[in-house]
């Protein structure tokens, strides 16, 4: 054993033995106990030191070990980012259905019951998207439906190629559901989603005389407009427009367009964070019509072959609440329509509905206004023509949480000009239908 004069010594000659940056740790390390035994000698212990330095050894080692496990961890968590960044495309499908009991009191001009009571399927909706990256992606919608003649059909009723380039600045293009309002975009083709059983009559589609161009071919662009707590957005639709076509009214022009003007649609919204769930909008639509009729038409119908070159312009506005257990969604449309050689003909349209949700269930009631005036040469060409208004209420059970059952009561008057000439279609003659139409309607209506 040495005897040592000054502690210094000894920190000198461990320093001497161990060197540089790992005696300065022991140093650090020994320190405590060297300043409490200042006051006396100290002694120098080889074992202690032996000890140290078998202390540092494995404290290295596990300071190595754990460099290499965060190294490791690092690599793995970014292949599995880089992976993830990978997985295109990423598909997502639902499905939705509905089948419904309709019970209707409709009456021709000669007093018949012209409807018969009836269950019918409605639309099995395939609904699919597909993200290809990070900011594009694919929406195609397709539905199978009977039509009148109790045989199955197949309709594209969506097929889009969607990029989000920003919260500013977004584009869809393809065939697309018209922001004619708030209805046509914010419930598709699945009346699941929907609260009522079916849409407001104005709303219809174009194979069920609605009077709104419901779907487009064309580019739709949207985004936000920085307006601070205001949230406000736009929206800009330029498309084919729909065709009016005596043999077929409202077909959409998936292919060609019959003439060489185009449909644009602008609309601004507003979703203000003063009152959360309120939106409300309005925007106007323009498009230049060419009657099919002009040139096919079967003679004997003067009155539509009359019709020229007629400039559509809609006026739609919107308010929306839907907060908690409310439901409030009112739209009111101003059509006009002017022909060449005619006067201007304006129609007005609108509907109100209301509904509040007391746990599974909700109550709503709704009022819609349509008229589609007779002298308006143009309605025929899509099936829309004449006077329709009346209340509605339905009740709605969420039995099932992909799954609702719905009964509503209509009471809609229809008023139709008897002017047989006025409404040929397809070699016939559309029943002219009077008075007050009472009609029940039962759905199931689901998701998958």
């Amino acid at each position: 054993m040495i005897q040592l004069t000054k502690p210094s010594t000894q920190w000198e000659q461990s320093s001497t033995r161990l060197g540089g940056p790992l005696a300065a740790l022991v140093l650090a390390c020994a320190a405590p106990g060297a300043l409490a035994q200042s006051a006396a000698p100290a002694t120098y212990d080889p074992a202690f030191v032996q000890q140290m330095l078998k202390r540092l050894d494995a404290q290295d080692a596990e300071i190595k070990r754990l460099k290499s496990e965060l190294a490791r961890n690092g690599d793995a968590a970014g292949s599995a980012e880089s992976a993830k960044a990978e997985a295109f495309p990423r598909l997502s499908f639902h499905g939705f259905g509905n089948i419904d009991f309709t019970a209707r009191n409709a009456q021709d001009n000669t007093g018949k019951r012209s409807v018969k009571d009836t269950f019918t399927l409605g639309q099995l909706d395939f609904f699919l998207t597909s993200r290809i990256n990070e900011s594009m992606s694919i929406l195609s919608e397709v539905v199978m439906e009977a039509g009148s003649d109790n045989k199955m059909g197949i309709d594209l009723e969506r097929l889009l190629f969607q990029w989000r380039f920003n919260d500013y600045f977004n584009m869809d293009v393809g065939r697309y559901h018209t922001a004619v309002g708030y209805y046509n975009t914010a419930y598709h083709h699945g009346t699941w989603f929907q609260t009522a059983v079916g849409r407001p009559t104005m709303l219809d589609f174009e194979d069920g005389g609605g009077i709104i161009p419901a779907h487009n071919v064309g580019v739709h662009f949207h985004g936000d407009i920085p307006s601070g707590s205001v949230g406000l957005g736009y929206i800009l639709e330029v498309g084919n427009g729909r065709a009016y076509n005596e043999a077929d009214p409202g077909t959409v022009q998936n292919v060609g367009d019959v003439d060489k003007y185009k449909a644009v649609n602008l609309a601004f919204i507003a979703r203000p964070e003063a009152i959360p769930g309120l939106q409300v909008g309005a925007g106007v639509y323009h498009d230049t019509l060419l009657p099919i009729s002009n040139t096919t038409a079967a003679a004997g119908t003067p009155f539509l072959n009359a019709v020229g070159r007629t400039d559509e312009l809609m006026f739609h506005a919107h308010a929306v609440y839907k907060h908690g257990p409310w439901e409030y969604l009112s739209e009111g449309y101003l059509v006009r329509h002017k022909s060449a050689g005619d006067v201007a003909h304006l129609t007005p349209a609108g509907f109100a509905q209301l509904a509040y949700k007391i746990d599974s269930l909700t109550p709503y009631t709704r009022f819609s206004y349509v008229h589609a005036l007779n002298a308006d040469r143009a309605w025929p060409f899509v099936g829309a023509a004449g006077l329709h208004y009346g209340p509605g209420v339905g009740l709605r059970w969420d039995f099932s949480t992909l799954a609702a059952f719905k009964v509503q009561y209509d009471l809609i008057h229809n008023s139709l000009a008897p002017d047989a000439a006025f409404y040929t279609l397809n070699g016939g003659t559309l029943t002219t239908v009077k008075g007050w139409d009472s009609m029940f309607t039962a759905q199931i209506a689901f998701t998958f």
